[in-house]
């Protein structure tokens, strides 16, 4: 099966190479990255079975761009002083992730790009993060997780289904599209998750994240069997080797996403209300013949100084809550 190819031609060499090594170390949505510095090379490659996406330097652009074998071309623009308007365009210089995003974004939403029908047989593994008591420390444990097992190799995704997460304060930047964004259009279009994955997606240390709802409201209009569609699809993308879900009752899929996790840790403390919130849980599990999911459940208490550290994201591995998650990590590996 023939590999999605994404071009790039450019003269400028030093440019070329930094986006060529980005994107090879990246490899968005699986694509294979090749580089070429006349347009007659990208012709002369592109015959025998053509290219999904080509990106070609405003000052490289001629006539010859019209004669490559490619689904979908993007004009990098220098100075935009050219008049090209035969194709989409883009600005040559922005931080690479930001333009990557847009290109695949775009290549999504064309109704001619190919869909990405191989998926894989093993599974993604699913860890679920949640808090009966509303425990604060629950998004701050699961975060460490994550980049913990980031450290160790793993590639992870975060996503974060709370209410509230305040993730643009926290970390001082700005959404355009969230969660829902995502979860919408992969209900539409499930062969090109990995094409909008790439495009909304923030990194966060390591961790790859889905920008949480802006607008709570969105997020509890997903219907259960949305998420199930959703996780399909997720789980079986091949590209990521771990999903961790900072879980709430906001979402519809609750019990769903419990189910399929391989592993549910319940951040709580060791006050009488934390103890009956979770003894009601895990009762109301029961009642509702979940039983499965306690089994595969452990009990995370955090201390009573987790929260030295807990709102600044960036030193979680290296606070209290790192060495307790550690800890946690450690024990279930050698389980």
């Amino acid at each position: 099966m023939k590999e999605r190819e994404l071009a790039i031609c450019d003269k400028d060499t030093e440019y070329l190479e930094t986006l060529q090594s980005y994107l090879l170390k990246k490899k968005p949505a699986g694509f294979e990255i090749l580089v070429f510095s006349s347009i007659l090379q990208a012709v002369e490659a592109s015959k025998e079975s053509g290219f999904e996406i080509l990106l070609v330097g405003e000052s490289t652009y001629d006539a010859n761009v019209e004669q490559v074998n490619v689904q979908k071309i993007f004009i990098l623009l220098e100075n935009g002083l050219s008049g090209i308007r035969e194709h989409s365009a883009l600005s040559k210089y922005q931080p690479m992730g930001a333009l990557i995003g847009q290109v695949l974004d775009a290549f999504s939403l064309d109704e001619g790009a190919p869909g990405l029908s191989g998926c894989t047989k093993s599974r993604t593994k699913l860890i679920c993060f949640y808090s009966p008591d509303r425990h604060g420390g629950q998004t701050a444990a699961a975060l460490c997780a994550s980049r913990l097992l980031a450290d160790k190799g793993k590639r992870v995704l975060y996503l974060n289904l709370s209410a509230f997460a305040g993730f643009e304060e926290l970390l001082q930047t700005k959404y355009d599209a969230d969660i829902t964004d995502f979860m919408y259009f992969v209900l539409k279009h499930s062969d090109k998750l990995l094409y909008k994955l790439e495009a909304i997606k923030r990194t966060l240390q390591g961790v790859d994240y889905l920008p949480p709802a802006l607008d709570y409201a969105d997020l509890r209009e997903i219907a259960q069997e949305d998420w199930k569609r959703m996780l399909d699809a997720l789980l079986y993308s091949g590209s990521y080797t771990q999903v961790v879900i900072d879980l709430t009752e906001v979402c519809q899929g609750f019990y769903h996403i419990l189910d399929r996790s391989d592993r549910v840790y319940i951040v709580t403390g060791q006050t009488a209300r934390a103890c009956a919130a979770l003894n009601q849980y895990q009762n109301l599990l029961l009642a509702r013949q979940y039983g499965q999911i306690i089994e595969k459940t452990r009990i995370v208490n955090l201390g009573s100084d987790w929260d030295a550290c807990g709102a600044d994201p960036e030193k979680l591995s290296m606070s209290a809550i790192g060495v307790r998650m550690r800890s946690v990590l450690q024990e279930d590996e050698q389980e």
